[in-house]
């Protein structure tokens, strides 16, 4: 049996009652965690406890429940301890309480359910029904994703349903540092065309409000009653529907719980990464079953903020339960190498909204810590071939390394490198750009592109036109549009595709709307021209970048920060300069990264991952999908300004966000960390990143 540190054995020791316990990288928490629970046990020896321990993470479950039944030293808790996550326990409760209840699980449900069920709340609503029926590429899945970040925003339809009670509960938002997370769904309903922006000053902002209010939010009020009538789920509904139900058990109760059917401790893993939507489920549980609550984690590890997370909720507990809180504090880091320790703390003291933390090392050996800088991408792409092979060569027990960027694109490139010199590797699951329909799109372009001076039949030639035409500009073409276009391209083509550019600019029908003077068919033609004349692969993505708005749509869609939601055009066109016009070896070289992936994900939560690519040794992930992990070296990618912190960070908060992502990327190694520098990024003269300089690296 593992032994507890003094400041573990604090913890468990604590009389029962509510605990924040704070968790840095690497302390141990989950031995804690169940070492506490057997305390609390023996306190209570003369009746049956029950625990519940609440996770974020299948991976964190899973962990938790393996150290539960494989350790002899928690055999007496093993049948009062239920561990599970937030959204396994609420699909339960959907499924206790609902006949036949549908998940929506992909976008063609997710239309289908709008289409549908919902059919009859939005005919009643002008702009909404407006957007649906009016737009060329119906926004169905935004306008769901959107009711769901409602949702995860702790709006209650059955609460907040007039338009002071909206208004409040935004302004208690804006208290949280949750307004960027606001203008978000602003902005996406700006881009849906059911609001116009907001004005400046006071008096137009509580006036746009009541557009948000009058415009979509009457509209969320009733479809999302619709779709629980008609027990038709999306994922968030999962903890939503579980709340609500939960609230309305603890309100009609004649009496408490009692025996099996109530938790005596609530214990809730990485609390740091809860919204409000989470907040309020495990207060509802906490308080229907009178339990205490433990709150576990980290706030210098509080990189979620993407998906309405706030460190205010670890920061200040007591707001927002009843009841003081006792806090104890892990100080032992049994992952990192010392000057790992003492570096990442030096980094992270720089945050002032935070519990300053005096954590410790066990061990007394060094990590090897550098930088290597690098001219461009395709030099960063050697250097990270040559540290993979020379790690992987240490022989000894099977190692891992892990590259770690900041967003995805930057990761791209080295996928399809790393494929075309056959190095194994695993990309994290949102790096699944290679498997989407709109890479496949990309691929087909690119095949156009390889042919366009090939002589065609007009059919084809015409055919291939409209591929490009399609995916030019914003909005695909409709199809009717498409007939009339392909018939009159079939009449007029001759010869290539270069050679019948022309005849896109002198079509005269509609095209992507009215069409008014040829204007549309003219801005079609001359982005097909710009792309069919590039004279290079890495021109031929830099035109695709630019022009084709239409391919772009669906690239970086994934559950991620909004400020890395990029295409990664520019980094396959600087990475596809070693490419030159060798269209077939870059394909192959795409194909090939396809093959290495790792499998799509399970969309069920408590469906297990059997991916034996997790044990390849090369790991490519950005910075959010490291955190839990832990590797024998880590590389992180690109240490220059504008990636590290990010461009888009203005805020002394949004900096503070940015600080905390690289700690949580710098703490997953054990042996080994490799800063990379570039001299520039694409075309850019490249600064090393200010928190190389915090840590005292420069």
């Amino acid at each position: 049996m593992k032994k507890i540190d003094k400041s573990q054995q604090a913890f468990c020791d604590a009389p029962s009652g509510n605990i924040r316990l704070l968790a840095p990288a690497g302390c141990g928490k989950t031995h804690s965690i169940l070492h506490r629970c057997c305390a609390l046990h023996r306190l209570a020896s003369s009746r049956a406890t029950r625990f519940l321990v609440l996770t974020f993470t299948v991976a964190a479950r899973d962990e938790l429940k393996a150290r539960l039944t494989e350790d002899t030293a928690f055999a007496s808790i093993r049948d009062h301890v239920e561990v599970t996550t937030l959204n396994a326990w609420g699909f339960r409760r959907i499924k206790s309480q609902t006949r036949n209840p549908r998940l929506l699980t992909n976008k063609q449900d997710k239309h289908f359910a709008v289409m549908n069920q919902l059919a009859p709340v939005w005919v009643k609503h002008k702009a909404v029904k407006g957007a649906i029926e009016g737009r060329r590429s119906s926004p169905t899945n935004e306008i769901l994703e959107i009711m769901d970040a409602l949702k995860s925003l702790g709006f209650d339809h059955t609460r907040i349903k007039s338009v002071a009670e909206f208004t409040a509960h935004v302004q208690s938002l804006l208290d949280l540092d949750l307004g960027w997370r606001l203008q978000d769904l602003w902005d996406r309903l700006i881009k849906i065309e059911l609001l116009t922006p907001c004005a400046e000053g006071a008096a137009d902002t509580q006036a746009f409000l009541k557009r948000v209010y009058d415009t979509f939010y009457k509209f969320w009020l009733e479809a999302t009653d619709q779709l629980i009538k008609s027990a038709t789920f999306t994922f968030e509904d999962q903890k939503y529907f579980a709340f609500l139900d939960e609230r309305q058990k603890a309100e009609e109760a004649d009496k408490p719980l009692a025996g099996i059917a109530k938790y005596d401790h609530v214990i809730v893993d990485e609390f740091q990464d809860i919204n409000p939507l989470d907040l309020s489920l495990v207060k509802a549980i906490v308080e229907r079953h009178r339990a205490t609550v433990t709150l576990v984690g980290d706030d210098d590890q509080a990189i979620f903020e993407w998906r309405g997370t706030t460190p205010t909720y670890i920061l200040e507990p007591q707001r927002f339960f009843s009841g003081k809180f006792q806090t104890f504090t892990l100080q032992t880091n049994y992952r990192s190498p010392a000057n790992i320790v003492t570096l990442a703390q030096k980094l992270i003291r720089n945050n002032k909204r935070r519990v300053d933390k005096d954590t410790r090392a066990a061990q007394s050996v060094n990590a090897d810590i550098r930088i290597e800088e690098t001219e461009d991408i395709n030099e960063s792409l050697d250097l990270a071939a040559k540290l993979v092979a020379d790690h992987i060569n240490q022989g000894g027990s099977p190692t891992r390394i892990a590259l770690i960027g900041r967003k995805k694109a930057q990761l791209i490139p080295y996928q399809v490198y790393f494929a075309s010199i056959n190095v194994p590797f695993c990309a994290a699951e949102d790096l699944q750009i290679f498997l989407s329909k709109t890479f496949d799109r990309l691929l087909d372009l690119l095949d156009i592109k390889q042919r366009a001076d090939q002589r065609q039949r007009p059919r084809q030639i015409a055919e291939d036109l409209i591929k490009l035409c399609d995916l030019a500009k914003r909005y695909p073409i409709k199809k009717a549009e498409r007939e009339a276009l392909l018939s009159h391209l079939s009449k007029t083509a001759k010869g290539t595709n270069r050679d019948s550019i022309d005849c896109i600019a002198a079509y005269t029908g509609p095209l992507k709307g009215a069409n008014a003077g040829a204007q549309m068919s003219i801005d079609c033609a001359d982005a097909v021209r710009a792309y069919l004349d590039a004279a290079s692969v890495a021109d031929a993505l830099t035109a695709l970048g630019s022009h084709f708005d239409g391919l772009s749509a669906d690239f970086g869609k994934a559950e991620e920060d909004i400020f890395f939601k990029d295409p990664p055009f520019g980094q396959l066109a600087e990475f596809a300069q070693r490419y030159g016009e060798d269209y077939v070896q870059f394909l192959d070289d795409i194909e090939k990264a396809k093959e290495h992936l790792a499998h799509v994900p399970p969309t069920d939560d408590d469906a297990p991952d059997s991916n034996d690519m997790q044990k390849r040794p090369v790991h490519l992930m950005t910075a959010l999908r490291a955190k839990g992990k832990e590797f024998e070296s880590v590389v992180l990618l690109d240490c220059v300004e504008d990636i590290w912190p990010t461009k888009h960070a203005q805020t002394p908060a949004q900096f503070e966000a940015e600080r905390r992502v690289f700690y949580v990327a710098f703490t997953r190694a054990k042996k080994c960390v490799v800063f990379q520098t570039a001299k520039r990024l694409g075309k850019r003269i490249a600064a090393p990143s200010r928190y190389l300089s915090e840590i005292g690296l420069l």
